[in-house]
């Protein structure tokens, strides 16, 4: 069978060339395919802030475009300093052609007055993972993203890692060692309402600091790569 395709193929093509001649195969991408963006692959990127301070995520939409997603946290008082993130979540914020687009921004820096502006992100990323996934996949990071997004933030289990970890588990993305679990939907029967086997879903174990997360990231998608390129990761 998989010679029979292949001979169809090749009897086909020079037809199909002829027929529509005035089209080029690179047509859809300008004529120029190194610079376009394929939306079936490689498209997250877990973001990671000075070894592991914060965590975020870049996330396709349904145009190709990256997005950035963000949980910023609370403003905290520990011992004699102030930090924390922003009075706001960034979520779906921009619209970049490529990771490295989002780095070079102006957007993606972090100054004495950046943690209220939104026209900045306020961390100055230098440093991701990117992961392939396909869009039935970003669809539901970018939907599991933005409810923990509104949800009141938790140091210890509601923070930027695990809610960048939620998400990529939720469309079956493995964040530390998986396991397999039953999964149950709510369905309406003559006797009431009833848990119906639904199927399996992926588990993980969710890490509560980022940098953790990230090594463990990094450790359970080893098909990603390390962004910026030939970057030595230095944990």
């Amino acid at each position: 069978m998989k010679y029979l395709n292949l001979l169809l193929i090749a009897l086909l093509y020079p037809l199909s060339s002829h027929a529509y001649s005035h089209l080029s195969p690179y047509s859809y991408c300008g004529g120029n395919p190194v610079n376009c963006v394929d939306p079936t692959g490689k498209d997250i990127v877990v973001l990671n802030y000075t070894k592991g301070m914060h965590m975020a995520m870049l996330i396709q939409n349904e145009e190709g475009k990256w997005q950035y997603y963000s949980v910023n946290g609370n403003n905290l008082y520990f011992s004699g300093s102030h930090f924390g993130g922003r009075p706001f979540n960034d979520v779906a914020v921009g619209s970049w052609d490529s990771p490295q687009e989002f780095f070079n921004s102006s957007y993606n820096v972090r100054n004495n007055d950046s943690k209220k502006d939104k026209s900045m992100n306020h961390f100055g990323f230098s440093e991701g993972y990117q992961i392939s996934t396909t869009p039935e996949q970003d669809e539901t990071m970018r939907n599991s993203f933005s409810k923990i997004a509104k949800t009141e933030y938790n140091l210890f289990n509601n923070n930027c890692a695990t809610a960048v970890q939620k998400a990529m588990v939720e469309a079956g993305i493995p964040v530390s060692q998986p396991t397999m679990v039953p999964s149950y939907i709510p369905m309406a029967t003559p006797f009431g309402i009833v848990d119906v086997f639904n199927g399996y879903k992926m588990k993980c174990d969710i890490q509560m600091r980022p940098s953790s997360a990230f090594q463990s990231i990094i450790k359970f998608n080893p098909s990603g790569k390390l962004l910026p390129e030939n970057r030595p990761l230095n944990y």
